[in-house]
């Protein structure tokens, strides 16, 4: 059955919709209620994103106790009792915990119990946001106000990045000038930037026409060519990619599609003229340091303006044009609705993807699979640049680890040990480029199989919530599902799942819509609240509080060893070695299963001569991390500097066989 609408039901062009002007939008409760709800994801996303996108440790732990800090405080203030508990809700939350309990486990067998454990923290985090969504999202109204927080937060992470580069000296909120092309901040990855942006984009064409809020619609459309512009900055095929697949799917899935369609042609345009004009300004296309760039920089930002304001221009001639109800608009919309028009365009398109394949799936597949890691020289041309950039070989290592440990893989976080091994190319690279290759060769068919049961029983779900949705809840969670849906795709071209701002993206629209799919199948007549549901109610409150508990001392262990571990080295380069082994060793205490105490204890102990006891502390970093290389090495080159050749020539070959690809591994000295 449909989910009842709480807002406005009027179906006619140029809509204006709002919530009723009931009791529940008078009362201050409900509006700061709803305010929440607006401003969580804002928190969070900037928060993470000013953070550096959540990448390290330190960020994202803290971003994750924060987290479990709000999921506590509504469950103590009783959002447990209030929340429908229905099948969407246990098989997502099951999977995730799941997920993280087999990356947990999976340090028993692992060559890294430390980095195993940082895996399962990451999905504790993942969790934590996906059940503060779900709690906060048991209303419509606050699930209207979460998605507009998606779309304000994404808007302002692009506003972060696009003003560090047009005006790093009035915006000098990161050392980003002179660091290459390619826009990095502030997520710290040019693809997870534009893998934000794009889906910034479809966020805000969604908002544009369905944001309470008449300011923020007319913000939205000011904001998209935004996005687009700081997605350039990216020069990313895979910000891209997000960027067609999220906004497809918004306009795909919506009655209202030729509009939508329209409003993003107008935000293109908008950006157009700002594109042109970075192409034309070599400082600034390539980044260089300079007064140069700044003055270029302060140009585009002008050209950007104008750009804008042709965009609000051209959105209120497309409102007028709408409300007007033309023959000739009239008619396209009946078009753009008409089931079988669709179905054609939909094959259309289909057959030319095959015929796209046929023609150039050779070529491209030659250019993606050549081991030559030559990048364009213009930074432009990494739009239409074919070549994998090392993900042939990635995804290669991968499968091959895959098929050495099919049944349980060789641990969470380890894949950088099997790249090392079993590469034929001289790249540093941690992760295999793809969640779904890197979890299968991680944590074997069990592993795999979970990790794309998790992503599949989510996308399914918010499948379900827009099916049965109404107007114009449809469209909202049309909008939360193309997040989902360009999430999901991109992660298996690249390693952004790893980045909590990100990821924070994905698990919150998950959140929301299973809370909304919940809510229809429990307002379904067909179906009857159970007797026990307030048991239910209650048990859910317990456990969740219980893993909240649990949650939080994992995830405070890590960060505090992250904390000596910095300290220590800060102490070091201070030249108090006392106070720098001090530290050390309370981030041994706090995780004695950790190789990382004991490699700051080594150089510690190598920086003040103290080869035997340097030995030592390696020896004991290598028992915890027998697959890596580096402690192999650094253990050799101490027992070079103190005289012991032998095991330093022996250490040296057993670094090799574990990277027998590395150039400055080589039995004539000590180069790394």
């Amino acid at each position: 059955m449909p989910e009842q609408s709480l807002t406005s039901t009027q179906t006619g062009p140029g809509r204006e919709q709002g919530l009723d002007d009931g009791a529940s939008r008078r009362s201050s409760p409900a509006r700061l209620d709803q305010s929440a709800a607006l401003l969580a994801p804002v928190a969070l996303i900037v928060g993470l994103a000013l953070a550096g996108g959540g990448f390290d440790v330190t960020s994202r732990h803290i971003a994750g106790l924060a987290t479990w800090l709000v999921v506590v405080a509504l469950l103590v203030f009783g959002a447990g009792s209030a929340v429908k508990l229905e099948r969407p809700l246990y098989w997502a939350g099951g999977l995730i915990v799941c997920l993280s309990l087999l990356c947990a486990i999976s340090s028993l067998w692992s060559g890294s119990v430390e980095l195993s454990v940082i895996e399962a923290d990451r999905i504790m985090v993942y969790l934590g946001f996906f059940v503060a969504a779900f709690l906060i999202a048991q209303t419509d109204e606050r699930r209207q106000r979460f998605a507009e927080g998606l779309a304000i937060a994404a808007a302002l992470v692009a506003l972060l990045g696009l003003g560090g580069r047009l005006v790093p000296h009035v915006l000098n909120v990161a050392n980003t000038v002179g660091s290459g092309p390619r826009l990095s901040y502030p997520l710290g990855y040019w693809n997870a930037d534009g893998a934000m942006f794009g889906i910034g984009a479809a966020l805000l064409l969604w908002s544009s026409r369905s944001a309470l809020s008449r300011l923020l619609r007319w913000f939205s459309v000011a904001a998209i060519p935004v996005c687009l512009l700081a997605l350039y900055f990216t020069y990313s095929r895979g910000g891209l990619l997000s960027l067609l697949v999220a906004s497809g799917c918004v306009i795909a899935l919506s009655r209202d599609r030729l509009w939508l369609l329209a409003t993003l042609t107008i935000g293109a345009i908008g950006a157009l003229p700002a594109v042109l004009a970075v192409q034309a300004r070599h400082s600034l296309a390539d980044n260089l340091a300079g007064q140069a760039a700044i003055g270029q920089g302060v140009t585009v930002l002008l050209v950007l303006l104008a750009g804008i304001a042709l965009s609000l221009l051209l959105f209120a001639a497309l409102r007028w044009e709408e409300r007007r109800e033309g023959r000739l608009s009239g008619r396209a919309v009946a078009v753009s609705r008409n089931p079988k028009m669709l179905k054609g365009i939909a094959l259309a398109a289909a057959l030319l993807a095959i015929a796209a394949v046929v023609a150039v799936g050779g070529h491209a597949w030659h250019q993606f699979s050549s081991p030559d890691l030559q990048f364009p020289s213009n930074p432009q041309e990494h739009f239409a640049d074919l070549s994998g950039a090392g993900r042939h070989e990635f995804y290669k290592v991968a499968i091959e680890a895959f098929g050495e440990r099919p049944i349980l893989g060789h641990g969470a976080g380890t894949y950088r040990f099997s790249w090392d091994q079993l590469r034929t190319i001289e790249l540093p690279v941690h992760d295999a480029h793809s969640l779904y290759l890197e979890a299968f060769a991680e944590l074997g068919v069990v592993g795999g199989l979970l990790v794309l049961g998790l992503i599949g029983a989510l996308l399914c779900c918010a499948l379900a919530a827009w099916r049965a949705a109404a107007e114009p809840q449809r469209d909202r969670y049309a909008a939360l599902l193309a997040v989902m849906l360009a999430f999901a795709v991109g992660a298996a071209f690249d390693w952004f799942w790893e980045i909590a701002g990100l990821g924070a993206v994905f698990f919150l629209a998950a959140g929301v819509l299973v809370a909304a799919r919940c809510s229809q199948i429990a307002a379904d007549p067909r179906s009857q609240e159970s007797p026990k549901a307030g048991d239910r109610r209650f048990g859910l409150t317990v456990t969740a509080l219980i893993i909240a508990w649990i949650t939080g001392i994992v995830l405070v262990g890590p960060l505090l060893v992250e904390h000596q571990i910095s300290s220590s080295r800060t102490s070091a380069a201070g030249g108090d070695f006392g106070d720098a082994v001090n530290h050390a060793n309370t981030a041994r205490s706090i995780e004695p299963w950790a190789a990382s105490p004991y490699v700051q204890l080594g150089l510690l102990a190598e920086q003040q001569n103290d080869y035997p006891t340097a030995v030592i502390q390696l020896s004991h970093a290598i028992e915890r991390e027998d697959h890596n290389w580096q402690w192999y090495y650094l253990r050799s080159r101490i027992e070079h500097e103190g005289g012991d050749e032998v095991a330093a020539r022996r250490d040296l070959r057993r670094a090799l066989q574990l990277n027998p690809k590395a150039a400055c591994l080589n039995e004539a000295g000590w180069a790394c």
